[in-house]
């Protein structure tokens, strides 16, 4: 199966550099927050949600994004989602590249949805999920734990680390060739084609992880960087 992969901007902020780099300062830099919607012939299948409570993520991270998330009423992501043509209740599963705040507490909205996340690395994390999204995932049958394996034809979960212990690449393959969804285990471009480790990672332990991601895939693309939006602008 060939997967179109589209990203839907959902807000912005501005990120010091040693979170960026491990050799970074206290310049900072705007980052670009994204859910993905992946189409294939099936329906809809998303990666990441968006932040639920933008006021409340920022406030948490107030000393490293200062200044918090800016998000317009659009960018929203049920609102995004919709103006894409997507009722949330029509996503048939959900991948979460890492459970940190930004990327998976909207998971309640996507009620008929599969929610995979890498297993290990849930252990690790779920009594410290906010609470509407720990109650979601423990109704009916919609978790699904994985590890490096096929998700569904032609997308994959592959495991990575770094930035957080379930943090996992998500990889499609699309007419380009396989694309790597790194979520934060690479913020920027800059990380991957300058080689700059992000910060607080052993950069050894990130080299391997993105050496692992490159033999699975013919594309990486990080999790934040602005540019992602003009190198899919035509949604392929």
């Amino acid at each position: 199966m060939v997967w179109r992969l589209t990203p839907i901007r959902v807000g912005e902020c501005d990120v010091r550099d040693y979170i960026s780099f491990l050799d970074g300062g206290e310049a900072t830099r705007t980052y670009t927050l994204y859910v993905w919607v992946l189409e294939g012939p099936e329906g809809p299948v998303v990666v990441d949600t968006g932040p639920s409570d933008p006021e409340g993520f920022s406030n948490a991270t107030a000393s490293y994004i200062p200044g918090g998330v800016r998000q317009t009423p659009d960018e929203d992501t049920p609102v995004a989602l919709r103006r894409r043509g997507i009722d949330p209740s029509t996503v048939r599963a959900v991948v979460i590249t890492h459970l940190h705040g930004d990327h998976y507490d909207y998971l309640p909205i996507f009620g008929n949805a599969v929610v995979c996340v890498n297993g290990p690395g849930y252990r690790q994390a779920q009594d410290g999920l906010a609470a509407p999204v720990r109650g979601f995932l423990a109704t009916g049958d919609r978790l699904r734990l994985v590890g490096d394996e096929e998700i569904l034809p032609g997308l994959s979960a592959l495991h990575l680390g770094i930035h957080s212990p379930c943090s996992q690449a998500v990889i499609a393959a699309t007419a380009a060739g396989g694309v790597a969804l790194l979520g934060d285990v690479a913020y920027l471009y800059d990380n991957l084609e300058d080689d700059r480790p992000p910060g607080g990672c052993d950069p050894a332990e990130w080299r391997r992880a993105i050496a692992k991601a490159r033999a699975e895939a013919d594309h990486l693309v990080p999790g934040h960087d602005p540019r992602v939006m003009e190198r899919f602008a035509t949604g392929g």
